[in-house]
């Protein structure tokens, strides 16, 4: 058997999955295993960096088994990742220094607030204010940077440096631009952000293209030497994945987060309120692109805490209450659980139920969640000037209907849902196949993608502007309290 299966490796906030598909695009396996995340404190959102390691591998062996090939059949590994992630650990002994910092951690709120307060559009997704913590507050880290043996990263970086066993210290554009220290025009680290956060430069990564073999697996991990052939972050990926690949194309990726990205041509364009300019992906073959990226920082983790509470037993339910009732009878929710992100940029707002009466049950809490998130999707599509071209959406919380059926209504778009959800992974196994040669150019990839399912609005214009016009208030409501 030749080399012609790929094998893609998806670290997101709460697993990690691996996805092996061979060289017509076909899923063969799929393996996941779950990511532990603690609160060690408010504001707080820490990931134990040695347990992604070990639960990727964990996944990657098993998707080869249950594919039924061997590592030898693998022409190439593609890496995604959550981008917002903060890495650092010892290039010595390649182990964590300290807790990964997470995306939705805002211990940094205060250092961006001081940015914002001068016009500067930093959020604490960026990795920047995270790295600059670190040296001001951790003495391994600063004890590992003056003996330059410090690494930083986003969680790209660290599984390639594992994957190559610390031969590779790299990174692509699309992940590094997310840190707030690259310049996306010149296409490298700017000495002026990196100055001005006091970042050991020795300590970043070095940026390649998004589809580069950078170096192999050793040949104990996985049986057999295997390339690691790509990179990118989850957004990224995701664009890549559903075939998004040329000016005005748009997605929203429904997973913890929903995450817009409107892809902007070869120009790095101005940025909306609340929203960043960031690097899509700069190809072997001297291809680069742009996007515009909005954030709804609570998304999936809404649906996810109606669980916690004890609403519904599993995530999966939600969806089937909330069309079990034809409205949410009055109730709504605004998902601010972590802050508000595009267009508001409010770190300190917070979740809120306006409408409830003795007559809410839980149906109703379950619908108005659900609208919730579509509203706030509608927020930021409209925020980017979007008008009504079509949304293509991919994600874990994509399978809900309802949602995505709310979204159409709300936005007034078709909305055209992936046959295969997980873009991001299909993203990724798509660059290492470029890299590779299984794939010879991106209208191959695009040719392998199935047909969508697609959801037209269903809302007449006079009830999509009641809607929103009763969804702004609430919104109002929360972000002027008194």
């Amino acid at each position: 058997m030749s080399r012609e299966f790929l094998l893609s490796l998806d670290l997101g906030t709460t697993r990690v999955r691996a996805l092996v598909i061979d060289a017509a695009g076909r899923a063969r396996s799929r393996a996941y295993s779950p990511l532990a995340v603690s609160y060690p404190s408010p504001g707080r959102v820490e990931q134990d960096a040695a347990d992604m390691w070990d639960r990727s591998v964990e996944v990657m062996r098993r998707a080869i088994k249950e594919a039924r090939i061997s590592a030898s059949d693998l022409a190439g590994i593609g890496v995604v990742n959550q981008r917002g992630a903060a890495l650092a650990w010892d290039a010595r002994s390649m182990t964590p220094i300290a807790p990964v910092i997470g995306w939705q951690d805002t211990r940094t709120a205060p250092r961006v607030a001081g940015f914002r307060a001068f016009g500067i559009p930093l959020n604490t997704l960026a990795s920047a204010t995270k790295f600059e913590w670190w040296m001001q507050n951790d003495a391994a880290v600063r004890e590992a940077a003056t003996a330059r043996t410090l690494r930083f990263g986003t969680p790209d970086t660290w599984l390639t440096a594992k994957l190559t066993g610390g031969a590779a210290h790299i990174t692509d554009p699309g992940n590094a631009s997310s840190t707030a220290l690259y310049d996306n025009v010149a296409g490298e680290w700017s000495t002026a952000l990196v100055d001005l956060f006091a970042v050991p430069a020795e300590a970043l990564a070095e940026v390649v293209a998004s589809n580069a073999v950078v170096g192999e697996t050793g040949a104990s991990l996985l049986g057999t030497p295997v390339p690691v052939a790509a990179r990118a972050g989850d957004q990224q990926a995701a664009m890549f994945g559903q075939g998004a690949h040329a000016a005005g194309d748009a997605k929203i990726t429904l997973g913890t987060s929903a995450m817009l990205d409107v892809h902007t041509g070869d120009a790095v364009a101005e940025a909306p309120s609340g929203a960043h300019a960031l690097s899509l992906w700069h190809l072997a073959d001297g291809t680069r692109a742009y996007c515009l990226e909005g954030t709804v920082i609570t998304a999936g983790s809404a649906v996810e805490w109606l669980v916690d509470l004890g609403l519904v037993r599993a995530a999966e339910e939600v969806s089937a209450l909330a069309q079990s009732v034809a409205t949410s009878d009055g109730v709504v929710f605004l998902p601010a659980l972590q802050g508000l992100g595009t267009p508001f940029a409010e770190d300190g707002a917070r979740a809120a139920f306006y409408g409830l009466t003795r007559g809410s049950g839980r149906a109703h809490i379950a619908r108005a969640v659900l609208e919730g998130v579509a509203h706030r999707c509608v927020d930021v599509c409209e925020a980017f000037g979007l008008g009504a071209v079509p949304l293509r959406v991919d994600g874990g919380l994509a399978r809900s209907a309802p949602l995505l059926q709310m979204i159409a209504d709300y936005g007034g778009h078709e909305v055209v849902r992936a046959a295969e959800v997980e873009a991001t992974a299909v993203g990724a196994a798509f660059l290492a196949g470029l890299a590779t040669g299984v794939f010879a150019t991106t209208g191959d990839c695009r040719r392998l993608i199935e047909a969508p399912v697609r959801f037209h609005p269903a809302l007449d214009a006079d009830a999509r502007y009641a809607a929103r016009a009763h969804w702004a208030a609430a919104v109002q409501r929360t972000l002027t309290p008194g």
